[in-house]
């Protein structure tokens, strides 16, 4: 059972009740169907980074940008060119910050989705974040940066510290006002002035676990997730952060990341949100709750309306009850001009026995589709490449301007000596893979 706030209207209870129900169905018509294979096109990377988690960005140019990870070591920042079919790196982040050979802790990790500007620049912050060495005192890594990355000239500035010791999760942009939000994994909120180069805190927004993505709205306002199923929004006029008493979908009864560790966790938040900017509504997706899309109309009302449309967890969940659907990805895309969702969520089977993430499940993943115009959901099938190489878990996606997909995500290799793990007994690696509608 879902539980909204007291104040959603009328709607949000026959919206829901429509989407339970068609979600029962979904598997009576799967059974009847052959399984179903979504090709897709795959690239490798030139570097050797093992998990990705966000960092995905398709640039109004038509270039995809991706954050990769090497806890421990760096995090590597690369671009694809469609134009030339090329997938190359552009930054080592451990060698751009000064930080390699200086016995301290790195940036490991980018761990959010990068933003773009209206002149094109792209920012991203990298961060370590527990990511070691461990055998490095923790103290011993500088902070976050904001980084901004210029296409036009190739240079790579960095901006300035976030804070001492404090790395970005979600990031997202007001382009109008040239601001940068993040929150830092002490759930702080941050604001960063781009001109003039001042960041501010601007006060705790969660106390808990902390959400991978926040969204701008055509006002300035930014919105984020905490729990239980709560929303927070700063407002661009007061610069005041406020709680607001609307709700995402929440199953209350869903399993938590880890039952041996049960806790208020992130599959109480939203995992994954977009803002439409033509429509000026969002789309996100539930972290637990069967990975449930909704939609997000700031404007209506006082403090806006959430309405869920679907449950996008991987069909082989869908029908009966089951609250051991394992928790959200961060693979979700909007394709905004095409009015088209798209999600990769786990196929993993949920483990009492201890903390476990979509990569390295051996299982086939699908991608699902949700038709805005319509209404309807679709699995367009397990990803697989042309010559049969399978594509397992992803935790990025971004869609081009022409409506191409990206997704980040393990893919089988043939050459054992390209793998970067071993899933089950299958070599593989992280690949930009690609999906033409």
């Amino acid at each position: 059972m879902f539980y909204p706030s007291m104040s959603c209207p009328a709607r949000w209870f026959a919206a829901l009740a429509a989407v339970m129900m068609s979600a029962a169905a979904v598997p009576h018509a799967l059974a009847a169907d052959q399984p179903r294979i979504c090709q897709v096109d795959v690239r490798e990377y030139p570097g050797r980074d093992p998990a990705m988690w966000d960092g995905l960005y398709a640039a109004r140019d038509g270039k995809v940008y991706s954050g990769l990870i090497r806890e421990g070591e760096s995090a590597h920042f690369y671009v694809y060119d469609p134009a030339k079919d090329a997938n190359l790196l552009l930054f080592d982040m451990a060698e751009a910050l000064g930080e390699r050979g200086r016995a301290v802790r790195t940036s490991g990790k980018i761990h959010n989705r990068p933003v773009e500007d209206n002149e094109g620049n792209i920012y991203f912050v990298p961060l370590n974040n527990g990511s070691g060495p461990q055998t490095i005192d923790y103290l011993s890594w500088r902070g976050g940066h904001w980084m901004m990355y210029d296409p036009k000239t190739g240079k790579l500035e960095n901006l300035g510290l976030v804070d001492e010791g404090i790395g970005i999760y979600p990031l997202t942009i007001d382009k109008t006002r040239n601001y940068l939000f993040g929150i830092g994994f002490t759930g702080y909120l941050y604001r960063f002035d781009i001109k003039n180069r001042i960041t501010r805190n601007l006060g705790r927004v969660s106390n808990w676990d902390v959400c991978r993505n926040i969204f701008c709205d055509d006002e300035g306002n930014v919105y984020g997730s905490f729990p239980t199923a709560r929303v927070w929004k700063y407002e661009a006029k007061t610069e005041r952060v406020r709680d607001l008493s609307i709700r995402t979908p929440f199953d209350p009864s869903g399993f938590p990341t880890q039952l041996r560790n049960p806790m208020i966790d992130r599959s109480y938040d939203w995992r994954a949100i977009q803002w439409d900017e033509i429509d000026k509504v969002a789309y996100g997706v539930t972290c637990g709750s069967g990975s449930t899309l909704f939609r997000f109309d700031p404007h209506d009302g006082p403090e806006g309306a959430i309405t869920p449309l679907a449950r996008m967890c991987d069909s082989r969940f869908l029908g009966a009850p089951r609250k051991d659907i394992p928790y959200s990805t961060l693979a979700f895309a909007l394709d905004s001009r095409n009015k088209k969702v798209y999600f990769v969520p786990s196929a993993r089977p949920y483990t009492i026995q201890g903390y476990v993430e979509t990569f390295g499940s051996k299982e086939s993943h699908h991608l699902i589709a949700y038709d805005i115009a319509k209404g309807e959901r679709i699995d367009l099938g397990a990803l697989q490449t042309a010559d049969g190489r399978r594509v397992f878990g992803c935790e990025g996606a971004a869609v081009g301007p022409g409506g191409t997909l990206y997704l980040c995500g393990q893919v089988e290799v043939a050459d054992a000596s390209k793998a970067t793990g071993m899933i089950d007994k299958t070599p593989a690696a992280l690949h930009l893979v690609i999906y033409r509608p």
